[in-house]
């Protein structure tokens, strides 16, 4: 179980924060979002750059760190100023993590996203972290509460779960759960952005509601491969 001490006592305290962001693929993935003709793979790759335009607006981020199986998202990387860290293996996303933390220094304090929340803003981020600075590990449950968007670490021995049932698992290793006390006014809106993850139609009716950012607002507008009839009225 992982350490977590209300003041920060080691030297990541007051550094600014590395971004993880993994991004399996621009191509493939969120089956459940659309089918047929779907406008999905514009949604991915569109859901990528609204979560690194956050992350450049966060003023606790010093450096975006964008890790993949698939060589062409460098481009995209680094078109919106970030670096890109070929993933050695498949094996997964806390696998992917983890080979970006190894290259970090020990004491750097990194926060992992999860690359569909097109509703975070760099103002949610810097909520999110001036809470994460008080422990040594820590995370975000997503919109329906079994899973996780975000996972914080300030030690380097620390692990992140993502996967099936990720908030219970972040949980039982120790992790502290961020944004559980938020209940109305502007601090609410900031965590209900930095918890709307999107898998299905739903789910994205759900973030258009709440607010995108200006990526998805567009391919969402569009209509993408849907001759330019919007995705929801």
């Amino acid at each position: 179980m992982a350490l977590n001490r209300d003041v920060p006592d080691n030297h990541s305290a007051g550094k600014l924060w590395t971004a993880v962001v993994p991004v399996r693929s621009l191509t493939e993935g969120k089956s459940r979002l659309f089918t047929g003709s779907s406008p999905a793979p514009g949604l991915i790759e569109a859901f990528a750059r609204d979560v690194l335009r956050a992350c450049g607006g966060s003023a606790n981020i010093g450096r975006t760190i964008v890790v993949s199986p698939d060589t062409t998202i460098e481009t995209l990387a680094r078109e919106v100023n970030s670096e890109f860290v070929l993933e050695p293996s498949a094996g997964g996303i806390n696998e992917a993590i983890a080979s970006v933390r190894a290259i970090c220094e020990p004491d750097q304090p990194v926060i992992a996203i999860l690359a569909d929340t097109p509703c975070l803003t760099g103002a949610t981020l810097d909520a999110v972290l001036a809470q994460a600075g008080d422990y040594d590990v820590s995370f975000v449950a997503d919109a329906a509460g079994t899973g996780s968007t975000m996972w914080c670490t300030r030690i380097p021995t620390a692990c992140s779960f993502f996967g099936s049932r990720s908030r219970a698992r972040h949980r039982a290793s120790g992790a502290v759960e961020l944004g559980s006390t938020a209940r109305s006014g502007d601090d609410a809106s900031l965590w209900t952005r930095a918890r709307r993850d999107v898998d299905t139609e739903v789910d994205l009716w759900d973030a258009h509601r709440i607010g995108l950012g200006p990526a998805t607002t567009r391919v969402y507008e569009q209509g993408d491969a849907r001759a330019g009839v919007p995705l929801h009225d």
